[in-house]
Formats: C-alpha cells, sequence, structure tokens
C-alpha cells in the first residue's frame, strides 16, 4: 500500500490532472479490480471528463506517455466531486483498500482538510434521510463513519510522506 502513496504528488486540480493520477494510482498492482473500475467511471463522469478523454488518459498512462492539462477545477467543483465519489464508494463498492486509497487521493489532490471532509460526511448523513430507507441509512452511516477513518489514516500517512 505505501509505494503507491509515493506516487500521489499533489497535482493542481485540473480534470485530466486528477483523472490521470487516479488511474496511475489505480494500476500501481498492474490491475484494475471492479470497484476500482467504478470509481473510475464515477470520477470521470464528476469530473465531467470529455467523452474520448478516460480512454484516452488510460492509454497515455499505460503507454507512458504525457498529456496536456485540462482545465482547472473551482473550489465548489472539486468538493461536489469529491462528494459523490465517496458517495460511489459507499453504496457502490466493496470498500477495499485499493478503492479507498483512491478517495483519500481525492481528498489529498482538492486539499481537502478534517474539517472540510467532517462537514462533507455530515451533508451526505443529512442527504441519507431523503434518498434511502431508514435501514439502509443507518448501514450507510455506519460505513460512513468507518471509511471516514480510515481515509483519514491514509491522507495523514501521505501527508507525512509529502
Amino acid at each position: 500500500m505505501e509505494r503507491w502513496y509515493g506516487a500521489m504528488e499533489w497535482v493542481e486540480p485540473d480534470r485530466v490532472a486528477v483523472f490521470r493520477g487516479a488511474v496511475q494510482l489505480a494500476l500501481g498492482d498492474g490491475q484494475l479490480s471492479n470497484g476500482e473500475k467504478r470509481l473510475l467511471v464515477k470520477m470521470a463522469h464528476a469530473l465531467r471528463l470529455e467523452e474520448n478523454d478516460p480512454k484516452r488518459v488510460y492509454d497515455a498512462v499505460v503507454a507512458g506517455e504525457d498529456l496536456a492539462t485540462g482545465t482547472v477545477l473551482g473550489l465548489e467543483e472539486t468538493r461536489r466531486v469529491y462528494e459523490q465519489v465517496l458517495e460511489a464508494f459507499l453504496l457502490h463498492t466493496d470498500r477495499s483498500e485499493d478503492e479507498l486509497i483512491l478517495v483519500a487521493y481525492l481528498r489529498h489532490s482538492f486539499a481537502i482538510d478534517d474539517a472540510e471532509h467532517r462537514a462533507i460526511a455530515r451533508s451526505m448523513d443529512r442527504q441519507l434521510e431523503h434518498v434511502v430507507h431508514r435501514t439502509v441509512a443507518e448501514e450507510i452511516r455506519m460505513r460512513l463513519d468507518d471509511t471516514l477513518d480510515r481515509i483519514g489514516t491514509i491522507f495523514d500517512e501521505i501527508r507525512l510522506q509529502n
């Protein structure tokens, strides 16, 4: 796990650079799990990449080629992207360490501090009652609490390495 953190350099939060970093990170072990694929698809959608950009980025990463940068994301947009990917992580993956690292990478890339991270989690928690049944909401809350702790640990390790 630690070997992947070393590749996590802070980048200007532009659409293509952030996605490229996530693809590099996901391919760090030489393969993409189904959960990593789901998160990358969600991330590409949330980042509002052009239709051909995800494949172009993936191909460039595999070939070791450079890419032109994309448009820079604003602060509100980075928070929206992070929240959407975190939600996808909680609902649509098996929440493996590899997937968790992708979420932590986004937090790092978007410079989301602990207070903002908790605020995003509280916002997601408030929205749960409107979206899912109460018993499902409780399960998701438990996942969210566990995930926040795990992401915080990974985020702190990343911060110490940089």
